[in-house]
């Protein structure tokens, strides 16, 4: 997820969970009959305030808040469940001085299968993401569950590192997520 739309995600759920406290602290002290809350509540003009619907721009106001808060619901979804795939990465041959672009889906793949191949792996998935701001090669592993961990894990670093290696200077993540396959019960 990007930073920034983390940034509004978390500032929206801090303000509606503030006006939540604020409206429970205020129920409570008006159930234990605080002097301060209906001595508030008591200053308040009851005709103005019942009025407020029968004025003129009333409902242009409401209508707008209904409008407003429809478009930004719907725009923290996109922004939210929008597919964050990555762009093609630029590397510079260093001899010849020409830019080539890799996509990094097809780079994915190509680690999956190297993992594939394994002794104990089962299946691997890959995809190529943005993760917090940094292209990404994501692969899950699914193993049996007597793999040897430690031996699987020296292996998916050196797969890792001479990944890293070919996408020279580009800033690309590799990612390995193992899975364990449940351990069949004894009959």
């Amino acid at each position: 997820m990007n930073r920034w739309i983390s940034a509004v995600d978390r500032t929206i759920v801090l303000i509606v969970g503030i006006a939540l406290l604020a409206a429970g602290a205020y129920a409570i002290a008006w159930d234990a009959g605080a002097s301060l809350i209906r001595t508030w509540v008591s200053r308040l003009d009851r005709e103005v305030l019942f009025g407020l619907p029968e004025e003129p721009w009333w409902h242009w106001v409401l209508s707008g808040t209904f409008i407003l808060c429809v478009f930004a619901g719907f725009g923290l979804l996109y922004l939210n469940l929008r597919r964050r795939r990555t762009s093609a990465v630029t590397l510079r041959h260093n001899e010849s001085g020409t830019d080539v672009s890799v996509d990094l889906g097809p780079v994915a793949d190509g680690v999956a299968a190297e993992l594939a191949q394994l002794s104990g792996v089962r299946s691997t998935r890959s995809k190529a993401t943005i993760d917090r701001g940094l292209p990404t090669l994501s692969i899950v592993v699914t193993a049996d569950p007597a793999i040897d961990v430690v031996g699987f894990t020296t292996s998916a670093e050196h797969i890792a590192r001479a990944t890293r290696r070919s996408l020279d200077g580009s800033p690309v993540a590799v990612q390995v997520l193992l899975h364990l396959d449940r351990v069949e019960a004894s009959k």
